[in-house]
């Protein structure tokens, strides 16, 4: 990457070019310095490798609002981030700066896997509760150490007992959060062809009332399943988002179009949902979700964001967004202008 200083316009930001430009790389440059990394954390950033041996870049972000702040990342085999000069935890500089971002990944947020609805939660939850991702970690850990005590055929009941006010403190959490998205998604119900009903599902669990009552008893449930399976059957690692329309999963009576455009308004509710809890308006960063969307879907999404008074940056081909009410820019091989 060679040195670039862009000023971003307040409001709608809409990044066009063809694919392979550059548009993602722009858009993860934003998400790293929200303080999230790369887009897929399994991998290092392509920053890093875009047409250079380099092994580190270096971002630079100066974000003002509610609060004036100096971003800095490195950006490599190890990701470090600062501000205002001092050395920062990637949660806090994302509960300065809550951003969202929605990959074309996430349009199966409706008809997807479950584990798609789960890391939607995972990402707003983060944003919403900030002892979240920690305590997902904490439960990840203890997880896979009961498989490995299943599978050896050793008694797991020690890690019941770590992982039960776990498991409890993040079916809270998510159920909190499904609710937020449910008054949320009303804000933007001209997106959907029909009423929906989000219902929150603990994984292996019986439904009870109190969530660590709930986890001991399907726990006890599942015993045998579990000695023979070697596979937890209770947690957060088996939860879902039950999204139905008229008692039916949405999944099967929408068709692709409707169910691209109820993803689309579960993005805005997820914005919504950010602001109502922090009391600070999100940024939003979207990759070629409105190219998904028919003229009549793309137009009502465009007249939400420009009513929401959120920070966006979008980026689409050339010819999928035409009448965009911000800034366009250009992309071409890394450059980006104003257009």
């Amino acid at each position: 990457m060679t040195p670039r200083r862009l000023e971003w316009a307040a409001g709608l930001n809409l990044l066009v070019g063809n694919n392979g430009s550059g548009k993602t790389n722009a858009l993860e440059a934003i998400h790293i310095l929200s303080g999230w990394g790369p887009f897929r954390s399994s991998r290092k950033s392509f920053l890093v490798n875009w047409d250079t041996e380099e092994k580190q870049a270096y971002l630079r972000g100066y974000f003002s609002g509610e609060t004036n702040l100096d971003i800095v990342a490195t950006v490599g085999e190890k990701n470090i981030i600062q501000c205002d000069g001092k050395r920062i935890t990637h949660g806090n500089v994302r509960s300065l700066i809550p951003a969202l971002a929605f990959l074309p990944g996430d349009l199966a947020i409706v008809d997807g896997a479950p584990s798609v609805r789960r890391q939607f939660l995972d990402r707003l939850c983060a944003l919403l509760f900030p002892l979240y991702v920690r305590k997902m970690s904490d439960c990840r850990r203890a997880l896979r150490h009961r498989v490995i005590l299943l599978r050896e055929r050793k008694d797991p009941s020690l890690t019941s007992k770590v992982l039960a006010p776990l498991v409890s403190w993040i079916w809270s959490t998510r159920a909190a959060a499904v609710d937020l998205l449910k008054i949320g998604i009303q804000e933007f119900r001209i997106l959907l062809p029909s009423d929906i009903v989000l219902t929150f599902e603990r994984g292996g669990a019986l439904d009870l009332q109190d969530p660590m009552q709930d986890y001991w008893e399907s726990v006890r449930k599942w015993r045998e399943k579990e000695h023979i399976t070697g596979v937890p059957q209770v947690g957060p690692q088996r939860d879902d988002m039950i999204i139905t329309t008229k008692g039916q999963s949405v999944s099967i009576v929408m068709s692709r179009g409707q169910r691209r455009r109820t993803a689309v308004a579960l993005m805005l509710a997820a914005g919504w949902a950010v602001e109502r809890k922090l009391r600070r308006k999100p940024l939003l960063i979207l990759d070629e979700i409105a190219a998904e969307l028919d003229d009549r879907g793309r137009n009502i999404l465009i007249d939400a964001l420009v009513e929401s008074s959120w920070q966006v940056f979008a980026a689409t081909a050339e010819s999928s967004m035409n009448g965009w009410p911000g800034t366009v820019w250009q992309v071409r091989q890394g450059n980006i202008t104003p257009r």
